[in-house]
């Protein structure tokens, strides 16, 4: 959503822009060089609810979200032309929208990223009550946008076929900030970020009067920068640690990669290192599990960055493993668009759509189980780095990829100056 704000704000300097939402979480640094951009933030309220007070507290907790939207909308935020809704979630926001809208004179706008109905299903299963109350609402307020846009051409077909709902597919894509990152700028930020790393530091030799990061190194007396000729592989895994996304398979794999590799010498096989990032309810339980784990020659780190630092890490990877699945099956993981706009291809776990997205054997490659993952993942990286064929023929695809601005004139723009007048 920061980038249809960005977007909007490009398409014209005189219109503003508010960004509403939870408070907490930093967004790109493009959004605050925005004069016309401003913000109306709420507290999030009984955020983690257990599944067995889930039906007792969730009206509760709907109830105290119905109100802080109805007020920022209704009071705070002024006189609105327009309001773009990013789904999910559907309640109570497709309600509360629908009506501000309409109270206002206002259009309203629906960005679907997946189906909220099967997002809460996964917790309460498909025939629970609330799922289907959420399914009514989803689809009774769906019908009821002024206009609708959806992340990908299945979604697009599922949406006429069974809601009725007209929508225009605006894939997903990396804004430009997302590229690959050149050494001297792996070099700054490894070493302001290397202490996340401290216990990766055995993946390679250390020369104590070179100045040196886990993947670069600046020579006494010397001012370029280097990559290591022990560099070890960087996979990355961006994750919501959540039930859409299992990481014990990339464990499993890991496992059995370490298995058949341990005693592999480094020309044979890498070294590698696994960059995990993000946050959700199910990361401490996972952390516990690799703190169990003994690999001899891999080693995971959960880092925690800032917005700024999130694409040069991934344009300093080599290799993205994605874990999505998708509820619905109708939507594609962001995390592999930003991975392509840093050239850097992907293992991704196979559901409905993502040929969409990932098309196996030219840009990336698509696993069911985690035996095949570690497959890939020795195929891809044995050799490295300097014989790495098919990571490079992967790579070589991602040489030229649509970034988001070009996506965004083709697509979005001419229904948004419709709707606001231009």
């Amino acid at each position: 959503m920061q980038y249809h704000a960005l977007s909007l704000a490009r398409m014209d300097p005189k219109l503003r822009v508010s960004l509403l939402g939870y408070e907490g979480e930093r967004c790109v640094p493009d959004i605050y060089a925005m004069p016309n951009i401003d913000f109306l933030t709420f507290q999030p309220r009984m955020q983690r609810i257990s599944r067995k007070l889930f039906v007792l507290l969730a009206p509760i907790k709907v109830l105290v979200q119905l109100f802080q939207l109805f007020w920022i909308l209704l009071f705070t935020a002024g006189s609105i032309d327009l309001v773009l809704l990013q789904n999910p979630p559907t309640i109570p926001t497709f309600v509360v929208v629908w009506l501000c809208c309409r109270l206002k004179g206002a259009n309203f706008v629906i960005d679907w990223h997946n189906l909220g109905y099967s997002i809460l299903a996964l917790s309460l299963g498909d025939r629970h009550p609330l799922v289907k109350f959420a399914t009514w609402i989803e689809r009774v307020f769906g019908r009821k946008a002024d206009a609708n846009f959806c992340v990908t051409k299945v979604m697009k077909t599922w949406l006429w076929e069974n809601w009725r709902i007209k929508a225009t597919v605006l894939h997903d894509k990396p804004p430009m900030f997302f590229k690959p990152t050149p050494l001297d700028e792996q070099h700054d930020l490894f070493r302001r970020v290397g202490d996340q790393l401290s216990h990766c530091n055995d993946l390679v030799e250390w020369e104590k009067n070179d100045e040196e990061t886990i993947l670069t190194r600046k020579p006494r007396g010397q001012r370029n920068i280097q990559s290591r000729e022990d560099r070890p592989a960087i996979i990355i895994s961006s994750t919501s640690w959540t039930a859409d996304e299992d990481f014990g398979i990339l464990l499993s794999a890991l496992t059995t990669l370490s298995g058949r590799t341990a005693e592999l010498s480094v020309e044979e096989f890498p070294n590698v290192l696994v960059i995990v990032t993000g946050k959700g309810p199910q990361k401490e339980m996972y952390l516990e599990r690799i703190r169990q784990l003994a690999f001899k020659r891999i080693r995971i780190a959960t880092m925690w960055l800032e917005a700024a630092d999130y694409p040069s890490v991934l344009g300093s990877a080599d290799l993205g493993v994605c874990l999505h699945t998708s509820s619905s099956g109708l939507d594609l993981p962001m995390k592999v668009l930003d991975m392509f706009g840093c050239g850097v291809p992907v293992c991704a776990v196979g559901f409905k759509c993502l040929s969409e997205l990932v098309q196996h054997g030219r840009n990336g490659l698509i696993f069911d189980t985690s035996d095949q993952l570690a497959d890939q993942l020795q195929d891809l990286l044995k050799g490295y780095p300097r014989s790495t064929p098919l990571l490079t023929k992967l790579a070589s695809s991602l040489e030229r990829v649509e970034h988001w601005p070009e996506n965004w004139t083709r697509n979005a723009a001419p229904e948004f100056q419709k709707l606001l007048g231009y």
